[in-house]
């Protein structure tokens, strides 16, 4: 018996469906090579990226990566890709840069959308900026938030987006963050910090960019990044003279050897006189990335005599500017005085690097940063304390050496009349350079460190309460000033816990006494956060995620300036912000996938010439 034959209808919206799936597999692998060479950070476009592919064989000009990338998939068997590369409409390949723009775009949206979420979803957020100029001469205002993924339980920083700034004012900058935040979508309501530089435009107290944050969100509490916190205190310990000589010199030096003619004598030194060191040449005394300050200075000291080999070679050479350069140098690293300072640098350095590389980490909370800076600061007061014995130990290493190098360690003249010189009074060279140079250094950093660092504590006067310490853990119950802190919270952020203080109070007690039972009691917000029960103690769970929201550092800004200057570069000094946002998003969101099928959906919302929707 024949079947029913089937109406034209039918037979027409079977044909489109059909076309409609053909159309997605042609289009998807363009879509996937966008992707790609956006996660890659590579340059998409290339001198012949226009017009249509002709044939699948190389082009004499370079088309740039995006086409060699669909040439090189369409050779290795793709069929539904070589269709649409050379069977299509002329205008329906979907490979100009406009369709480029068009998928990046998407792809923003969709990245920025998922972090917006999650940032909602914690109700509970910090802001973290700070500006650079890009190779176009466009300042760039980065924007990052801070916030306590609760399903994890662990702290995020996210990157947002790069927005160009004319108008580097705190008035302005404040507007525009406020202004960015609410157009990406995030409820700014719940914000609760904010994490700047130090800066007068960003962190001024009366015309700064924190105080109209702070006008417009009184919750916002500004937090100076502890990285550039501790750069500053370390720069201004910097400031006694033996020391800041010492360091000046180290660049000149590094300055210096920096070009291939003497970095190949550096290197052929190095394997002669030091071939068991772990580096193989000198590192830039940088003043914006910390860690590259302490490394400079030990390897320095470890490459010291190849160093003083490669100056004296140099300063055999007939170049009248190498060699007499090479001899001023030579007589600065051969004084007593450099080679005292820069093992008291070392040694100081050597205490305070664990902290520089902690300060940069993303899930720390800025209680857990103090605590070790209050750390760093206890030994280096110790070593403070005990300086003669200290002292000695580095004197004597310093002594080995200068009797290795044929150096003479004897103290710089000094004269009673003199005022531009370190005129202390000592019998011996030891006693002279400790009083110089050790102490004073050491004294200068323990007082930076305090005033620029560890003053943080004021901003967690009141939430110090929701951490009990070991008096309070072995009591089960919080003191007078506990409850009297934790009512104050209470107070400052009743929008949050949403009762009164007197239920929060009750909530510290009950917290104290689950603490006490605990093996280890939390050291730091985020532990404290997860290890607290949400229903039976709303009110100090939340207390506890506004601490942990809070900010440290902005060093998650920082990074996304090296993608930046990746992603524009000289050749692409004239990328749009739409373009250049997408591209950073797809390059610094890795953990976030964004799907081909998604970006087409996204794609399909306006009308194409080509159908690619099944309804």
């Amino acid at each position: 018996m024949l079947g029913e034959i089937p109406s034209v209808d039918v037979v027409l919206n079977s044909q489109l469906k059909q076309q409609i799936v053909d159309n997605r597999k042609r289009i998807l692998p363009i879509i996937d090579t966008v992707i790609l060479c956006g996660r890659q950070g590579l340059a998409l476009r290339g001198d012949g990226d226009h017009g249509n592919m002709q044939s699948l064989e190389d082009p004499l000009t370079n088309d740039g990566n995006f086409r060699a990338l669909l040439r090189y998939r369409a050779n290795g068997g793709d069929e539904h890709l070589v269709n649409q590369l050379l069977r299509s409409g002329l205008n329906a390949t979907y490979i100009s840069s406009t369709i480029q723009n068009e998928v990046i775009h998407a792809c923003n949206d969709l990245i920025l959308a998922d972090v917006v979420e999650k940032v909602n979803a914690a109700h509970c957020f910090s802001v973290l900026a700070d500006e650079t100029a890009d190779i176009s001469g466009t300042e760039q205002f980065a924007l990052c938030v801070r916030y306590m993924d609760c399903d994890v339980g662990v702290v995020r920083e996210d990157f947002l987006q790069f927005v160009p700034v004319f108008d580097v004012t705190g008035k302005s900058l404040a507007t525009v963050l406020n202004d960015s935040l609410i157009r990406f979508g995030i409820d700014v309501q719940y914000l609760r910090g904010q994490g700047y530089d130090g800066a007068a435009a960003m962190s001024g107290r009366l015309h700064g960019a924190q105080s109209y944050v702070r006008a417009l969100h009184p919750l916002a509490l500004y937090v100076h990044c502890g990285a550039h916190s501790l750069n500053l205190a370390i720069s201004d310990a910097c400031a006694v003279a033996p020391i800041r000589n010492c360091l000046g010199t180290i660049g000149s030096v590094y300055n210096f050897l920096n070009t291939p003619k003497r970095l190949e004598v550096l290197r052929s030194t190095i394997e002669r006189l030091c071939p068991g060191a772990h580096a193989t040449r000198l590192v830039q005394m940088c003043p914006t990335r910390w860690v590259q300050r302490h490394d400079s200075v030990i390897v320095f000291i470890e490459l010291l005599k190849a160093v003083i080999d490669c100056l004296e070679t140099i300063s055999e050479w007939r170049d009248r500017d190498s060699s007499s350069g090479a001899s001023q140098l030579l007589s600065s690293v051969m004084q007593s005085q450099f080679l005292v300072s820069i093992h008291v640098v070392a040694k100081i350095f050597a205490v305070n690097i664990g902290l520089c590389r902690f300060l940069q980490k993303e899930n720390v909370d800025l209680l857990e940063a103090l605590n070790c800076a209050d750390s760093v600061l206890a030994i280096v007061q110790e070593m403070r304390e005990n300086a003669d014995s200290v002292f000695a130990q580095l004197f004597a290493t310093v002594a080995a050496l200068c009797s290795d190098i044929d150096v003479e360690l004897v103290k710089p003249r000094v004269t009673k009349r003199q005022t531009c010189r370190n005129n202390f009074p000592a019998e011996t060279p030891e006693e002279y350079f400790r009083a110089a140079v050790f102490i004073p250094f050491a004294d200068s950093f323990c007082v930076q460190l305090q005033d620029r660092l560890l003053k943080h504590r004021n901003v967690l006067s009141n939430f110090m309460c929701l951490l009990p310490d070991n008096l309070s853990v072995s009591l089960e119950k919080p003191t007078a000033d506990q409850l009297t802190a934790v009512q104050r919270l209470a107070e400052t952020y009743a929008v949050d816990v949403q009762c009164s203080s007197d239920v929060v109070a009750a909530e510290l007690h009950l917290w104290y006494r689950q603490v006490a039972a605990l093996e280890k009691p939390p050291k730091n917000a985020v532990d404290g956060f997860v290890l607290c029960n949400g229903d039976l103690l709303p009110s100090i769970k939340k207390l506890l995620q506004v601490m942990a929201t809070l900010p440290v550092t902005t060093c998650n800004s920082e990074r996304s300036f090296s993608s930046l200057r990746r992603i524009k570069t000289y050749l692409r000094s004239t990328m749009g912000v739409d373009r250049l946002n997408g591209l950073a998003v797809l390059n610094i969101h890795r953990d976030i996938r964004v799907s081909s099928e998604q970006v087409l959906d996204k794609l399909c919302e306006q009308p194409r010439r080509m159908p690619f929707r099944l309804m």
